[in-house]
């Protein structure tokens, strides 16, 4: 997805090309707007996120909320929606359904089809990051003799092994995966201080421009009390911190953000 921004104020006009998506949809190979191919890579329980400080934080912070909107970008084939839902699961807590289902999207329709298989490629390697987080693996993902064939997979052109799993029905029925761009999901959002977004290891391949005008667009969606979750690469490659602070968002955990 390439986004062409005009917009200064919340309410004026934008501008948006679709080309074939180069951020974002992870585990995938694309040609950036320079024409130089990239590829990316997600996992499970991915590093960057304390997950179980964030799952103990949102049980406390939406304890009095009767349900809590979880929308998330760049959803790419699911590896971060059911880390949320076995985050949540693995609380123990009674609660937990309120959270569900999360509304995951992408610009990527080859990835969308991918999350909605049921199937999820992983890397062997990356079973260290999942391991700590699930009681039992084989609860949630089941070994399958189907290969999961994504186009211009990453992993095919690295050639690195790697597992297909079938994902339990645990795990799908609390995930809703949808075709979408990030904008147009984005202005249809009616928060009642009840909204989890997560636009994770997104904002760092957009132009600082980009990314500050996206930041005052969420800050007038959200309202006080909502939740905004970014990921390392986001802080490494822009000035997101400083957008969000003046937009009236606080950190409360290691890139998690609340709108105060």
């Amino acid at each position: 997805m390439k986004i062409l921004f005009n917009c200064v104020k919340y309410n004026q006009p934008y501008q948006k090309h679709y080309t074939s998506p180069y951020f974002g949809s992870n585990s995938r190979i694309y040609k950036s707007h320079t024409g130089k191919e990239m590829g990316t890579l997600t996992f499970p329980f991915r590093d960057d996120l304390d997950w179980k400080k964030l799952t103990e934080f949102e049980l406390n912070h939406f304890k009095s909320h009767e349900n809590v909107n979880i929308i998330q970008f760049a959803s790419s084939d699911g590896s971060e929606a059911y880390s949320t839902i076995i985050s949540l699961i693995e609380s123990g807590n009674k609660n937990v359904e309120k959270f569900f289902p999360i509304k995951a999207y992408d610009i990527d329709k080859e990835i969308v089809r991918a999350a909605n298989s049921g199937m999820i490629n992983i890397h062997p390697e990356n079973m260290k990051y999942i391991e700590p987080h699930c009681k039992n693996f084989s609860k949630y993902f089941i070994p399958s003799s189907e290969k999961l064939e994504i186009q211009n997979d990453f992993f095919d052109l690295i050639k690195v092994p790697y597992k297909t799993y079938r994902v339990c029905d645990e795990l799908r029925k609390r995930v809703k995966f949808n075709h979408a761009d990030m904008y147009d999901v984005m202005f249809q959002i009616e928060d009642k201080s009840n909204t989890i977004l997560m636009c994770r290891n997104v904002l760092g391949y957009f132009s600082e421009r980009q990314v500050k005008n996206t930041i005052e667009i969420i800050s007038r969606k959200l309202k006080k009390g909502s939740l905004f979750v970014i990921g390392k690469f986001d802080r490494d490659m822009t000035l997101v911190e400083i957008y969000l602070k003046n937009n009236n968002f606080k950190e409360v955990l290691k890139n998690v953000y609340i709108k105060i």
